[in-house]
């Protein structure tokens, strides 16, 4: 892969009530990709042929996809202080985005595609608002709108000498010609606080995100190939807090917890109308535990030489999650075992698709210096064995 970026900005002084941003962005990626299936005598064999227009005798399955990626974008954002304590920023992107393939897919695998351009093309617009307001020398107010996007792009051709008959009517809907932009609205609103002589601070943060076309990877049954859609919404909406709180001269504590529910609030559906792979309305995303926490505790002293002390022990809680969102459907899940192998009795595995929650330990303890610092550390004091 080779890839070329640039990115070029003018900005105000930082002089007098409006401060302003504007700037442009370049990309350039040239990429060579490919997959290769040698099975070395497979066609003397077995008598079943290999080789094609592309893919070389003994080759089950042989592609190459080299891409080019182009993207060009302009920005500007500018801060204007209404009072001593009222800021209002706004700003806006503009990107437009190129993709072209190539794509040739051969052998017994792959149904034929020689040297097959492919082309996917986007762009969009993302603005934002935020205002703050400095309520009091010690508390500011904040709140912001946004839009942001990921680029849509081209899916490969199915496998499809491998897929059933229904897959590989409902997968080539599904990743014909392509997937669309993913965009999200978020809201939010919030306040950071000092407090105490400024030996405590607290920061409060609720948030809003509303999602189009969210891009879901798929598992394409039969035909052994992934493939990206789009489903046509999802939301998320939880809150941050931090605080924090110097004890006394040597000891100081802080506090973070997060919360998180974020779920599909749409399906897509198959050529029989039930959802997909799990992909149903009301499902959670997959990887976001709806919480999230963490404790540290941090000591310092000063030493007669100059130096200084210190040590920080953290506790982090992640809370339960699902690897895929498919993992919320038929929980927990049934396998057939083989009869009869090697005495057991067993016909079947059960076992639970939602990742428990876990908590994990770290101890740091260390001496720095003028420009030095020496430490040791334990990672996973308790030796936890959390499920990832």
């Amino acid at each position: 892969m080779k890839s070329f970026t640039q990115e070029a900005r003018v900005s105000s002084t930082g002089e007098g009530p409006f401060q302003w941003v504007i700037g442009a962005f370049y990309s350039d990626i040239d990429r060579d990709y490919s997959q290769d299936l040698p099975v070395i005598g497979f066609t003397a064999l077995s008598g079943i042929p290999t080789a094609g227009a592309a893919a070389p005798t003994d080759h089950l399955y042989f592609s190459t996809v080299p891409y080019k990626q182009k993207q060009f974008a302009i920005f500007g954002e500018g801060t204007f202080s209404v009072t001593e304590r009222l800021d209002v920023t706004a700003g806006l992107r503009y990107a437009d985005y190129k993709e072209t393939r190539f794509l040739t897919f051969d052998g017994i695998f792959a149904a034929p595609t020689i040297n097959v351009p492919g082309k996917t093309k986007a762009d969009n617009i993302a603005p934002r608002v935020i205002v703050a307001y400095e309520a009091t020398d010690d508390v500011t107010l904040n709140a912001q709108v946004s839009k942001g996007f990921r680029l849509g792009g081209i899916n490969d051709p199915l496998n499809a000498p491998l897929c059933t008959p229904a897959d590989l009517a409902s997968f080539t809907a599904l990743s014909t010609p392509g997937f669309k932009n993913e965009t999200v609205w978020n809201y939010e609103a919030g306040m950071k606080a000092r407090f105490a002589g400024g030996a405590g601070s607290m920061t409060l943060a609720g948030f809003y995100a509303d999602i189009e076309n969210l891009q879901a990877t798929i598992d394409a049954g039969s035909c052994s190939s992934r493939i990206i859609a789009n489903v046509p919404s999802a939301r998320s909406i939880g809150f941050d807090a931090e605080f924090a709180y110097r004890l006394t001269d040597n000891f100081d504590m802080a506090v973070a917890a997060s919360y998180n529910d974020a779920e599909l609030t749409s399906s897509l559906l198959d050529a029989g109308g039930q959802p997909i792979q799990g992909l149903r309305d009301g499902n959670r995303l997959p990887t976001v535990p709806k919480f999230q926490a963490s404790l540290s505790l941090g000591y310092e002293r000063p030493l007669d030489n100059g130096a200084e002390v210190f040590s920080n022990l953290t506790l982090q809680h992640v809370g339960k999650r699902y690897t895929q969102v498919s993992d919320q459907e038929n929980n927990p899940r049934t396998v057939p075992l083989f009869p009869n192998v090697g005495g057991q009795t067993a016909t079947s595995l059960i076992f639970p698709l939602e990742l428990p929650s876990y908590e994990v330990v770290n101890l740091r303890i260390g001496v720095r210096g003028d420009g030095w610092e020496g430490a040791i550390f334990v990672n996973n004091l308790g030796d936890e064995r959390a499920k990832l």
